[in-house]
């Protein structure tokens, strides 16, 4: 219901009082006809008050925009047909002895109507083509770190328990990346968008402490599985999921000491960790861990 309001009130019935506006502004053009042709003073009169009224509406709709939106409807079609009209009688009309005095003026006086016509989004549209050049510049960047993380030694290959590919570029680095669906799943860094990533915990006093679901103080038993070089600790699961839709977490390092790398892993779906447990491996408990991997408690 909130929804069809919406459409309605910032829609339908700005496009319907448009139409209106356009049937009536058509009919007043037409009288004008019969009485003769209005000259270039009646056409920059018209485009002055629409002008008038689309800054009035855009500085007192500033703090709603989508009400500017919603007045810009109604009075879009007047604003064009003065802008259109005007920038005709100017072109057709105006002429001015100097050749290049004269193109200069027509191109001017054409840029700036249809410029303010339709302000802001044209300067939205300069801003955009300004910002264009740094914009390439910064996505050949986000391709060329895409493709040095794509070509890294593979940090863990855990596909085959429905996790992911991982990739650490430099030992010590703050993200561990996974190329999985390059495509799919991205995410940024630093503002740029590159691959899903995954923090390091190295440093972090506390480990698995997610607020609601904190295992924190609490001596619970984890799972400690050995695969391919990559120590996998599996946290308790939750009841129900948490944070970010996560059951728990999966735990990944090189070695359990307080000087490696440990990047945490999200748990999206509970069957991760049933295909994990056909791994054989051990359970620990999270003090001895803790002191393991230099945590608190």
């Amino acid at each position: 219901m909130d929804i069809e309001r919406y459409v309605f009130s910032f829609i339908l019935l700005p496009i319907a009082i448009a139409i209106c506006v356009s049937v009536l502004l058509l009919k007043a053009r037409q009288k004008a006809n019969e009485k003769g042709s209005l000259n270039l003073r009646s056409y920059a009169t018209g485009y002055g008050i629409c002008v008038a009224i689309s800054i009035s509406v855009l500085i007192t709709t500033f703090i709603v925009p989508i009400l500017f939106i919603a007045c810009y409807i109604i009075i879009f079609v007047p604003f064009m047909y003065f802008s259109f009209m005007l920038n005709r009688k100017i072109i057709k009309d105006t002429r001015l002895r100097n050749s290049i005095a004269n193109f200069m003026y027509k191109l001017i006086a054409t840029l700036l109507i249809w410029f303010i016509a339709f302000f802001p989004f044209s300067l939205l549209g300069i801003i955009e083509m300004v910002n264009l050049p740094a914009e390439i510049a910064k996505n050949q960047e986000i391709l060329k770190l895409r493709e040095e993380i794509l070509n890294c030694e593979t940090y863990a290959d855990l596909t085959p328990f429905g996790l992911g590919i991982y990739k650490l570029q430099n030992e010590g680095d703050r993200y561990l990346w996974d190329i999985t669906k390059p495509d799919d799943y991205v995410n940024y860094y630093d503002g740029d968008m590159v691959y899903e990533y995954h923090i390091n915990r190295k440093d972090d006093e506390s480990w698995d402490n997610t607020w609601g679901n904190s295992n924190k103080g609490k001596d619970v038993l984890y799972d400690v599985y050995f695969y391919e070089g990559t120590y996998i600790i599996v946290t308790p699961l939750w009841e129900k999921p948490g944070a970010l839709y996560y059951w728990g977490y999966v735990y990944l390092c090189k070695d359990i000491d307080k000087d490696v790398d440990l990047f945490d892993v999200g748990i999206l779906d509970p069957k991760v960790v049933e295909k994990l447990r056909e791994l054989p491996g051990e359970k620990i408990s999270r003090k001895d861990l803790a002191a393991k991997l230099g945590k608190t408690f």
